[in-house]
């Protein structure tokens, strides 16, 4: 985040069983839709950490649904593995 004692919301924080990948994003608390490019969000992947804005994290989220898309295209025996990791249970 762009200041340590500016306050957030954890947007998820989740450990998989399968594998204990530990992932968690948080953005700054700030009144609904007025998030901007000029804020950070906190993207936690185990012990890397990756602030990125808005549009960042949603252009990384694309790309890693399109190379699902492209990892089941050459190996599609992941599919079972794509619908458990999408079918979240809390």
């Amino acid at each position: 985040m762009a200041d340590a004692n500016e306050p957030t919301v954890d947007l998820l924080d989740m450990i998989w069983p399968e594998t204990g990948l530990q992932t968690t994003s948080r953005i700054p608390r700030r009144p609904k839709d007025s998030l901007s490019e000029d804020d950070l969000i906190e993207l936690q992947i185990d012990f890397v950490t990756l602030n990125l804005t808005p549009l960042e994290f949603i252009q990384l989220a694309s790309f890693l649904r399109m190379s699902i898309d492209g990892l089941l295209d050459q190996h599609p025996s992941f599919q079972r593995a794509v619908i458990n990791a999408f079918d979240i249970k809390e």
